[in-house]
């Protein structure tokens, strides 16, 4: 009997080895989308014309990864494949948009929904958000995610966009930040994004958590030039965090980033920003834009174990019913705290309850870019 949805993985590095892996887990559904997850070792290219020629009706988008997971395996180095039938998916329709070399993003992102809208013979800014939803994955090294966002908000007021930014092996030894790529119809892309928008035939919610509570110490944002800060409370960014977060300037890398965010409170819930690295003359890095002037609150990190079967819960209460699966967009920060704290095993129980596929990801996007949270589309 045919499944509805599949979310498959093989933990093989070579390419050939993983699709002979994978090809037997989705034998038996007709999918319609597909979005699979691959270490930058991979050969994408190769794994999105495999998974076209198995499934010659499907919509399918993929990324590169610091990491790739399913409900069943935690991985770096192989592949994660999400799957759907037309049982969930009425209609889809997917696109990439390419940026560089002169093309401005605003103009791909314009471009790239209009293929999507012509294709599915719709209007976007007229779609219902109750069943419509789409997934965006952007290259997770060239900062376009939130011109994306903003293009995205215009051309479709009232969709929501779930998705996570491509990452390169980043939870792997040695660590690696060189390029990031994300594939569709036999392309791949450095400096690019990928699209699917997808009419759902079942109920749909979205996930966020992000393991941190806010303390009582505030940074007043300065000079910002693009995602870099350049001074925090008047003073060198990296000298006015460290001392908030009560460390050395030297002192700061990647696990006190993790640890120490700041943040935005809304509604009791925090909409992450990350320091991610110091710059040359005491500059401070972001993984997403934070504004100038703006006063954020230090964040502290509380049980992302806890924190994350408390989300799943919630969702599943607002679903009424357990999902039958979910795209899951895991931060690269958390994996972080994943991997120092010895906790995968506890991560897979977290997220084993249902079929889920997904990645750790350089960035999460809802609404929003922001850093160090899981967001997940949950399907019913």
């Amino acid at each position: 009997m045919a499944r509805d949805v599949v979310c498959a993985h093989s933990g093989q590095v070579a390419t050939a080895d993983a699709l002979a892996e994978l090809r037997p887990q989705l034998s038996d559904i007709d999918a319609v989308a597909i979005v699979f997850f691959c270490s930058s070792d991979h050969d994408g290219i190769a794994i999105e014309r495999a998974l076209k020629s198995w499934a010659p009706k499907a919509e399918i988008i993929g990324c590169t990864t610091a990491g790739e997971f399913t409900h069943l395996a935690y991985t770096q180095g192989g592949v994660s494949v999400f799957a759907l039938s037309g049982a969930k998916v009425k209609r889809c329709a997917a696109t990439m948009a390419t940026y560089g070399a002169g093309v401005v993003v605003e103009t791909a992102v314009h471009e790239a929904a209009n293929a999507i809208a012509t294709k599915l013979q719709v209007d976007l800014r007229e779609l219902d958000p109750d069943h419509w939803v789409g997934v965006v994955m952007n290259d997770g090294l060239n900062n376009n995610e939130e011109e994306v966002n903003t293009v995205l908000g215009h051309v479709a007021p009232l969709l929501s966009f779930v998705g996570g930014s491509a990452g390169d092996n980043f939870g792997g030894k040695p660590i690696t930040i060189k390029e990031t790529k994300v594939f569709h119809d036999g392309r791949e892309a450095s400096n690019g994004s990928v699209f699917l928008l997808m009419e759902l035939a079942v109920p749909y919610v979205i996930l966020k958590t992000s393991s941190y509570a806010p303390t009582d110490k505030r940074m007043r944002i300065g000079r910002v030039t693009g995602r870099i800060v350049h001074e925090i409370d008047g003073k060198p960014a990296a000298v006015g965090y460290a001392e908030k977060v009560g460390v050395k300037p030297e002192e700061l890398n990647n696990m006190v980033f993790a640890a120490n965010p700041l943040g935005i409170m809304i509604n009791g819930e925090p909409w992450v920003r990350s320091a991610v690295a110091v710059m040359p003359n005491q500059e401070l890095m972001f993984g997403c834009r934070v504004r100038e002037g703006a006063d954020l609150q230090l964040l502290r990190s509380t049980d992302l174990i806890h924190d994350t079967n408390d989300a799943l819960l919630k969702s599943v209460r607002e679903l009424g019913k357990t999902p039958s699966c979910g795209l899951l967009f895991n931060c690269v920060h958390r994996l972080m705290t994943i991997h120092g704290l010895g906790l995968e095993g506890p991560f897979r129980e977290s997220i084993g309850a249902f079929p889920v596929a997904g990645f750790n990801s350089y960035g999460e996007n809802w609404l929003a870019f922001m850093n160090a949270t899981l967001i997940g589309l949950l399907i019913g």
